[in-house]
């Protein structure tokens, strides 16, 4: 199950960075982190940084690895979100032995890409948009965004979008947030789930079509699908029906 931590970037005894692999050392309040080595994606200034191969010590500090990475960060505050663990800690014969291992677990980590998968009408694209894709594209490595049809945004939401869905799929594109943008399957509208099996589905925060479809079949599955809820962003300015009567309006 996905964890999300959060702490303050302090200093540590700079061990690793001797060998080659410096890390982030962020102090934790409580330490219920199994041990181990973890593939996690880490938040500093509101910037992602993936692929990061991070371990746990008995020391209440998780200590985090970020590939190719060399600025001072300390005692700025980050958000550690911790996906696969990859192994559990063990010691080793000599430094070299460490370092090889160290040289496994990055490349183990970085060929655990996964997808994170969203859903929605995005009809006259606006901030809110963007806030909810790049909220979403935090909790893995690949980010797909389905589309609905028009029939779909009918059928769930009982009106029509005002553009077409290449208008609608083209504006997603142009955020250049979603790394795969497709149209709804309306034959099968669980397909995306069979093709990609994504590690996270994000909702918004009033998003209610389909979604007990899609919950029931998570559940009834059981697959091991972490479903995220995003909160809503300047919900009284960037809300689409706000924004579509506004449109309306000024025609």
């Amino acid at each position: 199950m996905i964890k999300i931590i959060k702490g303050e970037i302090i200093p540590g005894r700079k061990i690793w960075r001797t060998i080659g692999f410096p890390t982030a050392n962020i102090a934790l309040w409580k330490n219920d982190i199994e041990d181990g080595v973890y593939k996690v994606n880490i938040i500093l200034d509101k910037k992602i940084f993936p692929w990061v191969a991070s371990s746990s010590q008995e020391k209440w500090v998780f200590e985090v690895h970020i590939f190719n990475f060399n600025e001072k960060i300390y005692w700025k505050k980050a958000k550690v979100i911790i996906f696969d663990k990859i192994r559990d800690n063990r010691k080793f014969d000599s430094e070299k032995d460490l370092k090889e291992q160290i040289k496994i677990d990055v490349v183990t980590t970085k060929n655990l890409k996964d997808y994170v998968l969203t859903f929605g009408t995005f009809d006259v694209i606006h901030p809110g948009h963007k806030y909810f894709l790049k909220k979403s594209k935090r909790f893995w490595d690949r980010l797909v965004t389905i589309v609905a049809r028009w029939i779909n945004v009918e059928k769930f939401k009982h009106h029509k979008a005002l553009n077409n869905l290449d208008k609608r799929m083209q504006d997603v594109k142009d955020l250049w947030l979603s790394d795969i943008v497709s149209p709804w399957n309306e034959d099968n509208p669980l397909i995306w789930i069979k093709l990609y099996m994504p590690k996270v589905i994000c909702l918004w925060y009033d998003q209610e079509s389909f979604t007990q479809i899609l919950e029931d079949y998570v559940k009834k599955e059981k697959l091991d699908i972490y479903i995220k809820r995003i909160k809503a962003y300047k919900e009284d300015e960037y809300k689409s029906s706000i924004i579509k009567k506004e449109l309306v309006r000024d025609k």
